[in-house]
């Protein structure tokens, strides 16, 4: 005979054999004690964890010469032939193969026939989500209310790809993964039966590869065990699968624990030497600083036991590690992972994210501390230029009381203003026009209109938008809009000629007309509007209110006063 597949010949063929699944088995067997099951059921879940062998088991059981009855007896002939897949009442349908409409009509025409060997006619539909739209709408009736002798039991790995209306005329059972030591059970009742030699160590890493998937492992025990023979052992697992060795693992997070730069390297290139694919180690090493944290905040789950066999230093390393430290890390690999996706040398990627899980300066507590620091560097120089131009002022100070000395009044001059950094510059005379020939009402329907004029500025480009936020219209006249700040920050970044620009075209398109963009410091309005209703009916303004204003100046007057101050060019 033909050899056959573990997963073949080790596919359940009772409810008991089932799995994992015992929220389901059990009350599909009640159902069936008590005369009370469906005529459409909804199976959904992974790939491998029995949906299929648990709608033939159903298939069995409600057509069993001694049922319908809870278990199959698996030995009268219609539990024989509907094993062996020759009972005709007993159909099964790939609809990704056959998901038309036409197909599904062709069921729908025949399922008034009555079962002609069985007692119930039943259609298995896997993989149901591949159905077209017509098809499902073709289904709908039928599956609302069948003939009294058909039943259909549909199967999915996708049910949110299903019509709400198909769901609602199902009894749906959502299948779970498999747990790790369910699957360690079942592996281990095989390697009896089998007659083969396997250690615990082998029986977790195939468990954790096949990640709940049962059909899944016993293809990957099946291929170990052509490998091996009937003696297996981890390193054997480890070779087909192509993952990495928990210990290999463990090495790496002890050079990552002890910051050895060189030592990480020299292991990778022994790693992807030996063949090792590059994405297929990070996501071992991630999982594997995923499960440190998992144990060393939960140590009693269930899903970690199977790191603790033959692994004496997990438990070492998850308590050298603080949270703070795996929380980074983890980021950081998850980061690096993205990355090697689109990467057109993804080994270098992966190198370089190794290394950076050395340096504590990548973390987000670093970014926010690096952050601060600037912004106090910042602060510090800006003091700094402050203090230099007021010991300038003070020099000037000095000169008066000599003079006074001498017999000589000191002479009063109208004070030049200094040259105003190029970041501070505004164009005052263009401000003062507009502000004289500002419309209250004008600005009274842009500020109604405000938070539309921002609005659109962020469909535009998101970060005119921030930047424009901090300013507030305060005048608007002869073609003009001023508008005031309080963070120069802000201010600077809203005059680059790309920004204005896009700010100006949407003033435009809600005003209607060109308008330009004025902007300013809150202080500098406040002088400039104080300015101008002291002057209010002059024909020209004084010289030195047409002068640029310099801040620094400004504010040495408030220190000392005006009459002290003497500036020289």
């Amino acid at each position: 005979m033909a050899y056959r597949a573990l997963y073949r010949v080790f596919r359940p063929q009772t409810f008991h054999d089932v799995v994992g699944q015992e929220h389901i088995t059990k009350t599909l067997q009640n159902a069936l004690k008590e005369q009370r099951f469906s005529h459409a059921y909804l199976f959904s879940g992974p790939r491998g964890t029995g949906k299929t062998s648990a709608a033939k088991i159903l298939a069995k059981a409600v057509n069993c010469q001694h049922g319908p009855a809870p278990e199959p007896c698996n030995e009268c002939p219609a539990c024989k032939g509907i094993t062996e897949g020759s009972v005709v009442d007993v159909i099964e349908i790939d609809a990704a193969s056959n998901r038309g409409v036409e197909e599904i009509r062709d069921v729908r025409d025949k399922v008034k026939y009555a079962p002609s060997e069985v007692r119930f006619k039943v259609y298995i539909i896997d993989e149901v989500h591949m159905l077209t739209t017509e098809a499902f709408n073709a289904l709908l009736k039928t599956l609302e209310e069948p003939p009294g002798h058909v039943i259909f039991i549909l199967a999915t790995t996708e049910p949110h790809r299903l019509p709400a209306t198909i769901i609602s005329r199902c009894q749906r059972f959502d299948f779970r993964s498999i747990s790790t030591k369910a699957m360690m059970d079942r592996l281990r009742y095989i390697a009896e039966t089998e007659n083969v030699e396997i250690t615990d160590q082998a029986l977790a890493l195939m468990s954790r590869v096949s990640e709940g998937g049962m059909r899944d492992v016993l293809s990957l025990f099946d291929q170990v065990l052509s490998y091996s023979g009937n003696k297996v052992e981890v390193e054997d697992v480890v070779l087909v699968t192509g993952v990495v060795s928990q210990s290999v693992l463990g090495k790496m997070a002890e050079l990552v624990l002890g910051k050895d730069a060189s030592g990480i390297l020299e292991e990778l290139q022994r790693i992807l030497a030996e063949g090792k694919n590059p994405e297929q180690f990070l996501h071992d090493l991630l999982m594997y600083f995923r499960d440190l944290l998992l144990f060393k905040t939960a140590p009693k789950l269930d899903e970690l036991q199977h790191r603790m066999m033959g692994d004496e230093r997990f438990q070492a390393l998850s308590q050298a590690f603080s949270h703070a430290l795996l929380y980074s890390i983890i980021e950081k690999l998850s980061k690096v992972s993205q990355d090697m996706k689109w990467a057109s040398h993804p080994k270098v990627v992966l190198e370089m994210g190794l290394i950076r899980l050395l340096d504590p300066g990548d973390g987000p507590e670093a970014q926010k501390e690096s952050v601060s620091n600037s912004a106090l560097e910042a602060l510090v120089n800006r003091i700094q230029q402050l203090e230099q131009k007021l010991s300038q002022v003070g020099q000037g100070v000095a000169a008066s009381p000599i003079a006074e000395v001498s017999g000589e009044a000191p002479r009063k001059e109208a004070p030049k203003r200094m040259g105003m950094p190029s970041t501070v510059k505004i164009s005052e005379q263009r401000i003062r026009e507009v502000a004289e020939h500002s419309d209250p009402e004008a600005l009274r329907k842009i500020m109604q209109q405000w938070s539309d004029i921002l609005n659109k500025i962020k469909k535009k480009k998101i970060q005119v938008h921030a930047w424009l936020l901090d300013g507030v219209p305060v005048a608007v006249g002869s073609g003009g809009l001023v508008v005031s700040f309080k963070s120069a920050i802000h201010r600077e970044t809203t005059e680059k000629p790309q920004h204005r620009q896009i700010i100006e075209e949407v003033f435009q398109s809600v005003w209607g007309q060109p308008i330009s963009l004025l902007t300013l410091m809150e202080n500098q309005w406040q002088e400039i509007e104080a300015k101008i209703t002291r002057n209010e009916g002059s024909m020209e303004p004084p010289k030195e209110e047409r002068e640029e204003t310099d801040p620094f100046l400004a504010e040495a007057i408030k220190l000392v006063g005006e009459d002290l101050i003497h500036i020289k060019d």
